[in-house]
């Protein structure tokens, strides 16, 4: 457990741009320059939602970074992989929707949502038929629920005696007449209920709602929800006997005890583990609740017995519910969502129908490429029936290794759940999941790692067995240029599910898809005839535009909802009428990003020595001109592993969107007179049998030369002013670059893991554990090359790190490693921030970071005494 009650961190106010300093100490929050805050801190690009009935389309705009520093100096706690508050977050200042407007496909209607005079939106939510829409709004300190009916512009503004707080998960019951929300205030979560006719809404429950896990920390469901689209909700509240919060003592009461005896238990690296009895206590005392089902009269039912449920999930018809109960013992290697837990089936009285699975220790699939749990591993209700379970479970013990016809056995359970599992399907290669769409037709995926293979079979889940499947795709998942696209999906609102779109007739269904080939992306709408399993082509995007299909608008796909956008047209809304072939504007959406209009991109393509096909995108700062001399230049990239090398060399992209750099630290460097080289591929093909990560250097060398060649043979880049920077998995490649290159003159490395061996049993997408490939994760470890990183390098890293592999030791014993062999390196410690950086005062001070240190290494570098060239890839 680690309390960082004591821990608060006050942000400071210190916004000069002086130069860095030498020193091993705290430092206040530096800011860059004001014209590069207000583009940092600039409006978010434009967010579309579409309604249920895909007559409406909301479109909103929100202010990014709204959290600062003190937000998150909270107390809270890390527990078994989490972070977990120790108070209900309540506060308001922090959600930043600024605007809204729904519109209506025939363009003829835009209702700008309604707000208190500077206030703003929190949270919209669509009914199920589409016809109204709720949002809270924020002004004078407070929060209101306000519901629109766009078809008229009807407003009503729920009102309540005692609603106050935080408002938010908005539910709708499936006929659109009562809207479930919570209300947070200090003293916990409430759940209420809004009645849209009377525009009143009454409060069902104390703050008794369990806020730990209804937000996301076990389970992705919320911690309230219809049942079966209607009242009762089912919810998991605080148990009626719940202890105080256990004390926690300095003093400990004896040692700390993990066994193994002969058992293999493989388990990658994790942060924020349980570490003794006190977090145990603490574990319980926060996840622990009691499902129980809440009336709209506000009586609560409990449903079982209060524990720690990972999922709650009640059957399509209402019914049942489908409950996983974390159980002890509690593991300190592994976080809860791989915690001992028991899968049952209950009754709405809380009685157990059926145990589906019991785990008694906690278990972690192998690193193994197809390496899965022995039995049954995956349990979810099947959505088109009213109460039948799916269930999969592995023929080979879980070992890909074992021979076997086949790999995977699906099977199913209907209620009342007694006798045994009734076969329905067996797959050659691992189960990957089955679209439901009809009585008798379903689409089941099976896939192998090995050998990125995929295929789709339409099978017949009216037949006992599935019926003869019928093999519709057979692929590579990495073949972006063979991909089919995926279903077009529309809201049922006879179950609230998502099903494919069926044309009248039911004779096809339709896919949307990226279209990707050798000349870029050109999105595309098919329709897939069932009885044949032949797609035809109805719409493809064409140059100069880039157009992708958002929605299908009626069943025989007459007309569609598209994003349209050229190099110079901003993205907005369209209508397009397959039939007669017109286009209707449904917004006018100006630039985004108006600060980055001249700045200048390309789609960029290029090879390496090996045949290797990669690209990247080029940006050059505003008003820039080959005339005026080579530019500094800074990468950011993320290397990806592939077992092909046509995959590798695939294009991703278009030549024909509106590229605006997004407002990430390094792409601000344009504003400051870098160039940019945004995602440069760096492929890592596995060849010949062998893993991608066998070659990794001498590929990722490659990959990297080869793109400082095409930049610096374009005339715009000065290669021996070049920088180079990414973040976890590209922090990773960039140090790399460094210990085996001399290609750049710095880098820039957020979040990395640099020593293998503190990740023995895998890490991306190596499947071998260290003593499998110990030279593998030697020589792919840049901490064992300290020594030969002559290049300056600032590591920059959260704190609160909760990624699995990059603790922050990562970093402070590469600082040291660098420091200790004579080596320039700078390390930023970012207080209170995970993997990913949230808070507004530390998104200011990184942008200041970058701006001295390359301005310091790259900008104002003096030319190299030798230097990286194409024909030399200056392999150290």
């Amino acid at each position: 457990m680690i309390s960082i009650s004591s821990r608060r961190v006050l942000s400071t106010a210190f916004f000069g741009f002086t130069p860095l300093f030498a020193a091993s100490a705290q430092q206040t929050y530096q800011s860059p320059p004001a014209g590069l805050i207000r583009i940092l801190e600039a409006p978010a690009n434009p967010v579309s939602s579409i309604s249920p009935n895909r007559q409406w389309i909301l479109v909103t705009v929100s202010d990014p970074r709204t959290i600062t520093i003190s937000d998150m100096a909270d107390s809270a706690y890390y527990l078994a992989g989490s972070k977990i508050r120790a108070n209900p977050d309540y506060r308001i200042e922090n959600i930043g929707i600024r605007s809204g407007t729904v519109s209506s496909i025939d363009g003829k209607t835009a209702r700008a949502l309604q707000v208190p005079t500077g206030g703003r939106i929190g949270t919209t939510s669509w009914s199920s038929d589409g016809e109204h829409l709720a949002y809270t709004t924020i002004g004078g300190g407070k929060m209101e629920l306000v519901i629109l009916d766009p078809a008229t512009g009807v407003l009503h503004h729920i009102a309540a005696a005692g609603l106050s707080g935080k408002l938010g998960d908005l539910d709708w019951s499936r006929d659109g007449r009562h809207l479930a929300f919570t209300a947070t205030t200090p003293a916990g979560t409430a759940v209420w209920v809004a009645d849209v006719t009377t525009e009143a809404a009454r409060r069902l429950t104390g703050p008794a709602l369990n806020f730990t896990t209804a937000r996301g920390n076990i389970v992705d469901d919320p911690g309230c929800s219809w049942l079966n689209g209607r009242a009762p909700l089912v919810c998991r509240l605080w148990p009626a006997q719940r202890h105080a919060l256990p004390k926690t003592s300095e003093v400990p009461t004896g040692v700390i005890v993990q066994e193994s005896y002969g058992r293999s238990a493989p388990a990658r690296t994790y942060e924020y583990l349980l570490q003794g009895p006190a977090d145990e206590a603490l574990f319980d005392y926060y996840f622990a609740d009691q499902v129980s089902l809440v009336g709209l009269d506000g009586k609560i039912t409990p449903i079982g017995q209060p524990g720690v449920h990972a999922r709650v999930a009640p059957s399509p018809n209402g019914k049942y519910l489908l409950v996983e109960t974390i159980q002890r013992p509690y593991s300190y290697q592994v976080p809860m969502d791989v915690f001992p837990s028991r899968t049952e089936v209950w009754d709405l009285n809380g009685k157990v129908l059926r145990e589906i699975r019991n785990s008694h220790v906690a278990e972690e699939a192998p690193s193994a490429r197809d390496a899965v749990l022995p039995g049954i591993r995956i349990v979810n209700w099947r959505p088109d029936v009213p109460a039948t379970l799916v269930m999969v479970e592995a023929l080979d013990k879980g070992n890909p290794r074992n021979v076997v016809p086949k790999r995977d056995q699906v099977s199913l359970l209907s209620a009342p759940f007694t006798g045994a599992l009734t076969p329905f399907v067996q797959t050659e290669y691992r189960y990957g999941g089955i679209s439901w769409v009809s009585p008798n037709t379903a689409f089941l995926i099976d896939r192998l790692s090995r050998g990125a293979k995929q295929r789709v079979w339409q099978i017949d889940p009216s037949a006992l067995t599935g019926g003869i499947p019928k093999l519709v795709w057979d692929r590579s998942a990495e073949d972006r240029y063979s991909d089919p696209g995926t279903w077009v999906l529309v809201q049922d609102t006879a179950t609230d599910r998502l099903v494919p779109l069926r044309s009248s007739d039911g004779r096809y269904l339709y896919l949307r898809g990226n279209g990707a080939s050798p000349e870029g992306d050109r999105p595309f709408l098919d329709r897939f005839e069932l009885t044949t399993g032949k797609t035809e082509r109805l719409w493809q995007s064409a140059a100069p535009n880039y157009e992708q299909v958002l929605q299908v608008v009626d069943r025989d796909a007459g007309r569609i909802i598209t994003q349209r956008e050229s190099p110079t047209d901003a993205p907005n809304y369209f209508v397009r009428d397959l039939r007669n072939k017109s286009l209707t504007q449904i917004t006018k959406l100006s630039d985004p990003a108006p600060y980055f209009a001249n700045v200048k991109s390309e789609l960029i393509t290029y090879s390496r020595p090996d045949g290797i096909k990669l690209s990247a995108t080029l940006y050059l700062p505003a008003g820039y001109d080959k005339s005026q001399g080579r530019l500094p230049f800074f990468f950011w990239a993320y290397p990806r592993e592939f077992q092909s090398a046509d995959a590798a060399s695939q294009l991703a992209g278009s030549p024909y969107q509106f590229k605006r750099p997004a407002r990430q630290n390094y792409l601000m460097l344009l504003m400051h007179g870098y160039g940019v080289l945004d995602g440069p591929t760096m492929p890592i093909v596995g060849a010949n049998g062998k893993e991608p990560n066998d070659s990794y250097i001498d590929q990722l060398v490659a990959s990297a030369q080869a793109a400082v060649d095409k930049i610096v043979d374009m005339g715009v880049a000065d290669r021996d002013r070049i920088g180079i920077g990414g973040h976890s998995y590209g922090a990773f490649m960039t140090v790399n670059l460094l210990a085996h290159s001399d290609i750049f003159r710095t880098g820039i490395a957020e979040s990395g893991a640099y020593n293998r061996t503190l990740t023995p049993f895998g890490f991306q997408a190596e499947p071998r554990t260290y003593w499998e490939a110990p030279e593998v994760y030697n020589a792919m470890s840049p901490f064992n090359y300290a020594n030969k990183i002559n290049e300056p390098v600032l590591l920059i890293h959260g704190q609160r790190d909760d990624n699995s592999g990059t603790f922050p030791i990562q970093s402070e014993r590469l600082f040291a490693a660098i420091k200790g062999n004579g080596g320039s390196v700078r390390y930023i410690q970012l207080p209170l921030e995970p993997h990913g950086y949230t808070a507004r005062e530390t998104q200011r001070h990184l942008l200041w970071e970058y701006i001295n240190w390359l301005d310091k290494y790259v900008k104002r570098a003096p030319p190299r005494t030798t230097s990286a060239t194409a024909t030399s890839p200056a392999l150290k």
